[in-house]
């Protein structure tokens, strides 16, 4: 889009929050116009009030049977996955001896770029167009190249977090059964590439890409491996400005080796605002104590809740309703939008609390006067919605992706009138990629994958990953 671009969202159903609001408000939709210029939101004004008479070719979208509201915030995701088969069906345990210990030392850089497109893509599809995503494929820079490549051709909003633990799980296929060289109980992670993080800093104050759409961020799950290593990495990072940093705590069964993450940060020194937790289910768990809950609230640090995974996944009870009563900073869960929607969250998804998690509430989150344009059209006419009068209730509680009629980053359309706009390819030709494109290539690779590790002894595996979480067995 042109930066002097003009789309008019005329007369919609308008859904937001604004950062003014507490945590406790409860906004009434009201009829609006929104006007974007550039990737800017200008103007928020009555319905059918806005004169753009004198501008030359501006978008205009009868917004009348529509919902107008801001895109989602994504605070935990690993978009590459997209590449990985059979994951919506595996337990922590599974995960850990499939994907971190097998599938993950094979994907190479050409996998990442299209899980991560995919990802990207689907995310889009939904209506989510800011997404954290805890990048732990970071075999190599090229493979964070082919990261950053993907998320800025398909047009979404992301946070990079790149994972310090750059290869760590090395399986020697061609031993088969043979012990990870790098298991995690044993050997220290390989220190992270810190010129990169360097370079891409300080020569762009963060920014991936020139438009800003995509910035650095850190994932750290190793955590006490080397205490010298991590206050090194982590005030490395915090002084670059790279931010947000994420961790995984799980809970469940496969608590000993994950327990009271919350207080390791602390004990280290290095507990701060700018920590997400993912799923943060070991403070629900039996065995927690309330000193974690007292140091989350004082640190400021936030909770990602993933509650389909992590019921599924067996992490444990999940955390979302006790941080408001605690008052620390409430879960921000994953776009709204699952398989099953009995699973959502009954939280209001357009909060700029979901956008504070991920350290972008002044620019995106709500739909306001000088915020970036990062706006989802909902069809009211819908199957789903057609019966709903309350675009709070219905996002929530009945929309899906196939609900979602156009989408907006940065003022760009990336969904139109229920279809994905072609991605901008940057390889041969240049050319645009539906969907179907993508689609192929994603099984094609899919298949690759499935290739490599034939024949590995999974049972082997789980051995491996029950001694090293400490798993009760």
């Amino acid at each position: 889009m042109a930066s002097d671009s003009v789309t008019l969202l005329k007369n919609g159903l308008l859904a937001t929050f604004t950062d003014a609001d507490g945590p406790d408000a409860t906004p009434t939709a009201r009829r609006a116009d929104v006007l974007i210029k550039g990737d800017r939101i200008v103007q928020v004004a009555g319905p059918n009030s806005v004169d753009i008479s004198g501008v030359p070719d501006p978008q205009i979208i009868d917004c009348f049977n529509k919902w107008i509201a801001p895109g989602f915030v994504d605070t935990h995701r690993h978009l590459w996955m997209s590449v990985m088969e059979g994951q919506e069906d595996w337990t922590l345990a599974e995960y850990l001896a499939k994907h971190s210990w097998t599938m993950a030392s094979v994907v190479d850089a050409e996998d990442v770029y299209i899980g991560q497109l995919a990802g990207a893509m689907q995310a889009l599809h939904g209506g989510t167009t800011t997404v954290v995503d805890h990048f732990h494929c970071a075999n190599s820079p090229e493979h964070i190249s082919k990261a950053i490549e993907a998320v800025s051709e398909a047009g979404l909003r992301c946070m990079l977090c790149v994972a310090r633990q750059v290869r760590i799980y090395t399986t020697h296929l061609s031993q088969r059964a043979s012990t990870p060289s790098n298991s995690p109980t044993t050997k220290a992670c390989p220190r992270c590439n810190s010129r990169r993080w360097r370079r891409s800093p300080e020569k762009t104050n963060g920014k991936l890409t020139p438009d800003g759409r995509v910035t650095l961020g850190l994932a750290y799950d190793v955590l006490g491996s080397n205490p010298d290593e991590d206050r090194r990495i982590v005030t490395l990072a915090r002084s670059l400005g790279i931010t947000p940093i994420t961790a995984h705590y799980v809970g469940g069964p496969h608590g000993k080796g994950y327990s009271y993450r919350v207080r390791a940060w602390h004990e280290a020194g290095l507990l701060e605002g700018d920590l997400v937790f993912s799923h943060a289910n070991g403070l629900t768990h039996v065995g927690c104590d309330e000193e974690e809950w007292t140091l989350l609230k004082e640190s400021g640090a936030s909770i990602a809740a993933t509650p389909e995974d992590e019921l599924g996944m067996g992490h444990g009870d999940p955390v979302v309703p006790h941080p408001l009563h605690a008052r620390t900073r409430p879960p921000n869960p994953q776009s709204p939008h699952p398989q099953h929607p009995h699973l959502r969250l009954r939280l209001p998804p357009q909060h700029p609390r979901r956008a504070q998690a991920a350290h972008a509430s002044t620019t995106v989150g709500s739909i306001e006067p000088g915020k970036l344009a990062d706006i989802v059209l909902y069809d009211a006419d819908s199957i789903n919605l057609a019966g709903c009068t309350d675009p709070f209730r219905g996002v929530v509680m009945h929309a899906t992706a196939q609900d979602v009629a156009w989408v907006f980053v940065g003022g760009k359309v990336v969904k139109r009138e229920g279809r994905l706009v072609p991605v901008e390819h940057s390889g041969e030709g240049k050319k645009g990629r539906e969907w179907g494109d993508v689609a192929r290539v994603l099984k094609e690779r899919m298949e690759g994958i499935r290739a490599r590790v034939k024949g590995v002894d999974m049972e082997a595996r789980y051995t491996q990953v029950a001694q090293a979480i400490q798993l009760d067995v």
